[in-house]
């Protein structure tokens, strides 16, 4: 109970030593040997808590604050005792780990800087990009079908679905503008796709009933409809790609970027590595003794 005493008068007079004179630092007679709490040899001092309490905040926010602040330190400083005390024959793997650990981030950093040194080096265009899909083909396999194309979503007693059809048919220009002004016209939902959708997302925007298949539906070049109350969808494929064909080159372009990137980045760390040793070697910095017999 003395020991708890102790520390919480510490912490008042800690605070009150911090709250002094506004955000001025003050002489603290006291700041060689205030001991605001102790974890076996492990001493926290009123000197570890300076910056910690905001100006302009009350004495009992204060106390509140340095408190947790206190009680999270404690809890820490017993933690890390006591995996000293339990684990105390991991320590030099736990040392080594750490030194390896150090050692890659300052790898890492001299990387980053041949990367930066080199930056026009790993600079790369459209030509690279295709050039590296054409190579890698086989890597950019789909793995579900993908569509092209258009809906139209009309009332059921809409008379002119023949002339929808139609124009949902041609592929001129000059037709799918037909297509969009008989559809502001009339106030009809006209949708076109004309980015790579997958095909679920595709039977999402028709009346389709759960659990059913329509594999039926994916062919190209063909209108085909569907209906559900009182509203008819017409609906075409333009263009279709299966499941275990190439991905169409928009698909993985980005994917394609982080590769091509990564490619040119360890290509002039590569380089430096080489360039480094040559170096060292020319120097003697290097020495190594093999025995060859």
């Amino acid at each position: 109970m003395n020991q708890i005493k102790f520390i919480r008068s510490g912490l008042i007079l800690a605070i009150t030593l911090l709250l002094a004179v506004g955000c001025k630092r003050i002489v603290n007679p006291f700041e060689v040997g205030t001991v605001i709490a102790r974890v076996g040899e492990t001493t926290l001092y009123e000197r570890d808590l300076a910056g910690i309490v905001p100006a302009g905040i009350s004495s009992a926010d204060s106390l509140k604050l340095v408190e947790s602040h206190v009680n999270s330190w404690v809890r820490k400083e017993l933690k890390r005792q006591e995996a000293h005390r339990l684990l105390e024959s991991s320590a030099e793997d736990i040392e080594q780990l750490v030194e390896e650990y150090r050692n890659s981030l300052l790898t890492r950093r001299l990387e980053q800087y041949y990367v930066e040194q080199m930056a026009s080096d790993s600079l790369f265009g459209e030509s690279d990009l295709l050039q590296y899909y054409e190579s890698h083909k086989g890597d950019f396999k789909l793995k579900g079908d993908i569509v092209k194309g258009r809906i139209v979503a009309m009332p059921k007693t809409f008379r002119q679905k023949a002339k929808i059809k139609e124009l949902l048919k041609a592929s001129s220009a000059e037709k799918q503008n037909d297509l969009k002004a008989l559809c502001e016209k009339n106030k009809l939902q006209l949708t076109e796709l004309t980015e790579w959708t997958d095909f679920s997302a595709f039977l999402a925007m028709l009346p389709t009933k759960r659990n059913e298949s329509y594999r039926q539906l994916l062919r190209e070049g063909v209108v085909d409809d569907m209906t559900d109350g009182p509203v008819s969808s017409y609906f075409i494929i333009t263009e279709l790609k299966t499941a275990g064909s190439v991905s169409p080159y928009e698909t993985v372009k980005d994917m394609i970027r982080w590769a091509v990137d990564k490619q040119r980045r360890a290509e002039i760390v590569r380089q430096c590595d080489d360039s480094l040793y040559q170096r060292a070697l020319r120097e003697q910095i290097v020495e190594i003794n093999l025995n060859k017999e």
